[in-house]
Formats: structure tokens, C-alpha cells, sequence
């Protein structure tokens, strides 16, 4: 068995998260019940998350639901006027908007019901206040229809104790969080009456550790972190074969390898005391080069596919109405302002054109300097931000991918363009140049990494047919090379 951890299935997930359900999907594809897909993060929405992103439930477990007892349990919508702890003889629910109503009794405000999220009158939260209006209890209902969490609050209104629920009502885990300075902060996690008695933990990574000793107990395996935070907790495990995957570039420099790891890496690559892990996973050979030569202590490193390209299409044609796009976070790691910029030379030349950027923005304050940037260039009507969907890439009929990033480590989001026949112009970046783009062949990639050089690039592809052709043509031989077949060849030590 394999076990892939992570934090949660996101509502909003980054290459992360798609590698592990590229993952999850190939290996149980291959061989039906061998690899499952470990979560920390507590989530209401976990089962909307996972069906959204076409997982199968019962290949994800996350550490809460398991603790619960709330796995696998079949959704039951619950609307927000027929609640058994709320009948309508004695109180009143009146609507406020169609995200909330308010809920009286005896003329009295005693709370307010919001609405599930992406749904018409099912109850998402109650808040009830006490006799002064303050919010006194926060009730959570998971998405599948039950109350899955109570909270409490300090006289401030910062957080005091949480409980998750068993189905039944009764709690199944408290945290309690306390002042410590000036910050309140969660102090205990306890799991209450399990296997007969209570549990206390200091933290949510200690109490993860426990939930993977009580999974892997009877059917260890091989057990792949992928998310930094987490590795430590992975360490700690009693059970299983450890191994970290590094997604992402962990250099202090991404350009000056030798200069050291991340702080976020020191874990990954150097382990804990004696503890260490089996093997460092990265995505492509150059990186596994960089790791070896960044570190005086080696860690045994093993190249191992990042992700795949499920189904290829054919090689395009150039379109009348040229679409450029991109798809993945829209962060100030991924530079997106020199993308805009870019856009801006383009447009100029080839007034056909329109940039699509497809994601969602890392925080407001650099969305309104990208959103200020498309306003000020004057291309409001020339670049659409889209909306996140995960299966609905605008890259599937774009003409181009742009990518403007500092760095990558692998470029999964170009691969899967790639398997549309959207040729891709980058910077020229560690771990995608020669790795996965290769100039003249799938695409081209910008050495001296400016605008202006990129919009150069753009713009002799798109004046030229037969060039773009022979550049759609190999991105399709890459992707063909990245089908799932030779993904599963890579990974094949782990099945």
C-alpha cells in the first residue's frame, strides 16, 4: 500500500495537490486499491472538494473524518428549516438574503444561518448570541448534512474550544486554544473516550502522526510526503517506508544551487536527528544533479514523474482570433505583472490577440496590482481573468501558454498544455528549460527573462504558420512521452 500525504483536498489547490491526485488516480488505475491519499486539514467541504475534483472517495481519508467516525457516510441535504434542534412552533427563521437568515424567538434575535456554500437553503452555520449579542456558539454542518463542529468563544471573540462531532452529536475531539501573549493560539488537541480512553497531543501534526500509526498499523507501506509542513509528522510515524517528494524548487537561490536549502527543505532533504527519509523524490534529473551538489550529506535521491498527460489531442492550426493563456496561482512568484506586460508589446503588434489568465490570486493586495496594471495598459477588454476550474483549462484551446514564473520545478501546468498542442513560451528557467521545454521543438524558452524578449518570442510564432505548427506538432510528441504509462514506469518501485 501507498500513502500520499498532504493537508486537504483545497476548494482551491496548487501543483501540489494536482500531483497527488494525478498520482492517486495513475497508481490505483494500475492496481485497484494500492495507494490512498492521507489529509491532516479539517474540511466540511472535503466530500464537495473531492467529487469536484473526480476523486474517489474512498481512496482519500483525512484525519478528522476518521476520528469522527464520518467516513464514507452518503450525503443528505439539509435544509435549514426543517432542523430537529430548531423547530418552527417555537422559533422563527426569517430571511435576510439568500446567504443567511436571521433566527428570533419570542421576537428576539438569537441567531444568525448561513447557507451552505453553492447551495439554495441548506444550512451551512449557525451562530447563536447571548442575552448582550454577542456571539456566544458557532455551530458547523459538513457538506454531506450533519453538524460536524462546535465552537466556543473567549469574552474577546477569538476562539476558546472546538469540537468535532461523531455523527451522533457527541464529541469526538476538542481543541482548546488559550492566550499566549498577545495571540490566542490552539494549546491541546484531545481525543476523548478513544479505544477507551482520552488522548491529549500538543499539536495537530503530533495528533497526525497518532492517526497515521492507527491507519498503517495492520497494512504498512510506503508513505510519500508532499507537503513540507508535514514532514516531520511523516518522520515521526512508527510504521512504513518514509519518502519526501519535492515539488518545487528548495534552493535559498533558485539560480545559485550551492548557496543552501530553504529552511522549509532542511527537514526534507536532512531529516530529523536520526531520522531520515528513505529517498528524496524530485521531478526531473537536473534538479536531482542540483540537490547532490547544494549538499555535503547526500540523501539518496531517485527521479520520479511529477505528473502525466491523461488523453493528447492534435496539433493545432493558428486561429483568426489568437488566445494566450495561463493557467495556474496568479502570485507574485509566477510574475504575473510580466506577463501583463508582455501582453502589452503583443497586443501592440498583433491587435488579434487576447490574453486569458486563468486561477486565483495569492491575496488582494497583488490583485490590485495586476488588476491596476490591465487598467492602466488599457487592455480591460483584451485580458479576462477566468475563473478556477479544474477541469475546464481555457490553455484546451488557447493558441499559446505564457509563463512568466521565477522559477519551477517541473511545469505541470505547461505539461497539460501541452497535451492540447498549446505550445508554451517561458522564461527560461532551471527545471523546465531542456527539462520539459525544449526551443524550436514544443515551444521556446526567454534566456534574458523580459517582457520585451518574451513578446518578441510570442510574436515570431505567431507570424509564422508553419513554425507554430511544428512547435504544436512537439508539444504533442511531449505529452505523448508523458502519458501514463511511462509515468507509472517511473514510480515503478513503489507499486
Amino acid at each position: 500500500m501507498d500513502y500520499f500525504v498532504g493537508e486537504n483536498v483545497f476548494t482551491l489547490n496548487s501543483g501540489t495537490e494536482f500531483s497527488q491526485f494525478d498520482r492517486l488516480k495513475a497508481f490505483n488505475h494500475h492496481q485497484k486499491g494500492s495507494a490512498v491519499l492521507l489529509t491532516r486539514n479539517y474540511n466540511r467541504m472535503l466530500a464537495h472538494d473531492i467529487e469536484k475534483h473526480h476523486l474517489d472517495p474512498k481512496q482519500v481519508i483525512n484525519m478528522y473524518d476518521f476520528f469522527q467516525g464520518a467516513m464514507n457516510v452518503e450525503r443528505k441535504e439539509q435544509s435549514l428549516r426543517l432542523l430537529d434542534s430548531i423547530p418552527l412552533t417555537d422559533y422563527h427563521i426569517v430571511g435576510i438574503d439568500n446567504n443567511k437568515s436571521e433566527l428570533t424567538y419570542n421576537g428576539k434575535r438569537i441567531g444568525l444561518i448561513n447557507v451552505m456554500p453553492e447551495t439554495i437553503g441548506l444550512v451551512g452555520s449557525i451562530e447563536y448570541y447571548d442575552s448582550l449579542g454577542q456571539k456566544a456558539v458557532t455551530e458547523y454542518w459538513d457538506w454531506r448534512g450533519f453538524k460536524s463542529m462546535v465552537e466556543t468563544y473567549h469574552p474577546d471573540g477569538s476562539v476558546a474550544m472546538q469540537q468535532y462531532l461523531h455523527l451522533d452529536g457527541t464529541p469526538a475531539l476538542e481543541v482548546t486554544h488559550m492566550h499566549i501573549g498577545e495571540k490566542v493560539r490552539p494549546t491541546m488537541w484531545k481525543l476523548l473516550d478513544y479505544k477507551g480512553r482520552d488522548r491529549q497531543f500538543r499539536t495537530e501534526n503530533q495528533l497526525f502522526t497518532y492517526f497515521m500509526d492507527e491507519i498503517m498499523v495492520d497494512q504498512p507501506g510506503n508513505i510519500i510526503s508532499d507537503r513540507r509542513d508535514l514532514d516531520e509528522a511523516v518522520l515521526n510515524a512508527k510504521y512504513g517506508q518514509k519518502f519526501a517528494y519535492v515539488h518545487s524548487v528548495p534552493f535559498k537561490y533558485w539560480d545559485k544551487p550551492t548557496k543552501g536549502v530553504l529552511p522549509a527543505y532542511e527537514i526534507a532533504v536532512n531529516g530529523v536527528g536520526d531520522k531520515k527519509f528513505a529517498k528524496v523524490l524530485v521531478p526531473t534529473e537536473q534538479m536531482a544533479s542540483d540537490v547532490k551538489n547544494a549538499l555535503a550529506d547526500l540523501p539518496d535521491i531517485q527521479v520520479v514523474d511529477d505528473s502525466y498527460v491523461e488523453k493528447v489531442a492534435e496539433p493545432k492550426e493558428l486561429n483568426q482570433e489568437i488566445t494566450l493563456a495561463y493557467v495556474g496561482r496568479l502570485s507574485e512568484e509566477k510574475n504575473i505583472i510580466d506577463l501583463v506586460k508582455a501582453f502589452k508589446e503583443i497586443h501592440q503588434e498583433l491587435p488579434n490577440t487576447k490574453l486569458q489568465l486563468q486561477g486565483y490570486y495569492s491575496g488582494k493586495n497583488y490583485q490590485e496590482k495586476v488588476e491596476k496594471l490591465i487598467k492602466t495598459s488599457k487592455l480591460t477588454d483584451q485580458v479576462e481573468v477566468v475563473n478556477y476550474n479544474a477541469k475546464q483549462t481555457v490553455d484546451q484551446k488557447a493558441d499559446l501558454f505564457l509563463n512568466t514564473s521565477n522559477s519551477e520545478g517541473f511545469g505541470m501546468n505547461m505539461l497539460k498544455s501541452m497535451g492540447y498542442g498549446t505550445p508554451v513560451i517561458s522564461y527560461g528557467v532551471p527545471y523546465v528549460e531542456g527539462s520539459l521545454i525544449r526551443s524550436g521543438v514544443n515551444g521556446d524558452c526567454v534566456d534574458n527573462r523580459t517582457p520585451k524578449k518574451l513578446a518578441h518570442r510570442v510574436i515570431k510564432v505567431l507570424t509564422n504558420q508553419s513554425l507554430y505548427q511544428k512547435l504544436s506538432a512537439g508539444a504533442i510528441e511531449t505529452a505523448k512521452k508523458h502519458d501514463e504509462n511511462n509515468f507509472i514506469k517511473s514510480w515503478q518501485d513503489f507499486i
